[in-house]
């Protein structure tokens, strides 16, 4: 008998399920449900844990997004590259930090709860549904939309369905292909404030262009306008209620550290990700929602 993921797939030819075991033939895990899509206008692969763009590639483009080589597919393990979404809060959690980090939304299965698609697009909406339990006190339904076309939309709306306000903080974490570390560049942040997560969070101040030269983690508080990654591919970044830009790369001590990346795996990728993190988080009330998107061409 078929499951109602299986039921809800067959309706749309544009999509299919697919195991990673089966698409990512080399890639360490036990292995994960992956939905594969491709319309005229793009081909992308999503994991239903953590509602996870790992791939998408625009008609006549390439690849937009970075997915390790080491990327291990287990059941509540955090997939390394396209789009993680941290959610219920931003990096280390600041009220306990032995909580994991980026939340836990990223290490659960979303349901895919609707499907559609016109001449240009794709939608595809995932929700996951949070009762109170040990990592957070509140109950919250989150929903991430997809359009897939010539860009891809992620529309993150976060509902507060406990009887008690709470603040959260979110990040779409982007990982985003390049050809040359040392060439590329991000444009749009010169001349602002951030928090330099590699010196206590001290405020510094963007001189130029964002380079790479060696380690960076860097949060860009109340950026409203447009980001662009100059490099190959060129790839533009417009959000709307996304105050937030997080910028990372572990550089090439830390990526031999840390085992889904791998050694030299820190040339070949950036993170320029949107959000509400530190003092930008959201406070919710009960009943209330929260919504923001990010989209990447």
């Amino acid at each position: 008998m078929q499951s109602e993921l299986e039921l809800l797939v067959a309706q749309h030819n544009f999509l299919t399920l697919e195991s990673s075991t089966t698409f990512y033939p080399d890639a360490a895990g036990d292995g994960l449900p992956l939905l594969l899509v491709n319309t005229p206008a793009c081909r992308a692969v999503i994991a239903l844990q953590g509602a996870h763009l790992l791939e998408f590639t625009p008609s006549g483009s390439e690849n937009l997004l970075w997915l390790s080589p080491n990327c291990v597919f287990s059941p509540c393990t955090a997939l390394r590259g396209g789009v993680p979404v941290c959610l219920p809060w931003f990096g280390v959690n600041r009220e306990d930090p032995s909580k994991p980090k980026h939340g836990f939304a990223r290490n659960i299965v979303w349901t895919l709860t609707a499907v559609g698609n016109s001449s240009d697009n794709c939608e595809l909406s995932f929700t996951l549904t949070s009762s109170p339990n040990e990592l957070f006190d509140y109950a919250f339904t989150a929903t991430l939309k997809m359009t897939l076309g010539k860009t891809a939309k992620l529309e993150l709306s976060v509902s507060n369905t406990d009887s008690n306000a709470f603040a959260c903080s979110w990040a779409l974490h982007s990982y985003h292909p390049v050809a040359s570390l040392a060439a590329v560049r991000v444009m749009g942040l010169a001349g602002r404030e951030y928090l330099d997560n590699l010196a206590g969070l001290n405020l510094s101040l963007q001189n130029g262009d964002l380079k790479f030269d060696g380690e960076v983690d860097r949060v860009f508080p109340a950026v409203e306008n447009p980001l662009i990654i100059e490099g190959t591919p060129r790839i533009s970044i417009t959000h709307h209620n996304c105050p937030s830009v997080i910028v990372w790369n572990p550089g090439a001590a830390n990526a031999a550290r840390i085992a889904d990346i791998g050694a030299g795996e820190e040339q070949h990728y950036i993170c320029v990700e949107r959000g509400a993190v530190l003092n930008e988080q959201w406070n919710i009330g009960p009943g209330e929602t929260e919504s923001a998107w990010m989209e990447i061409a």
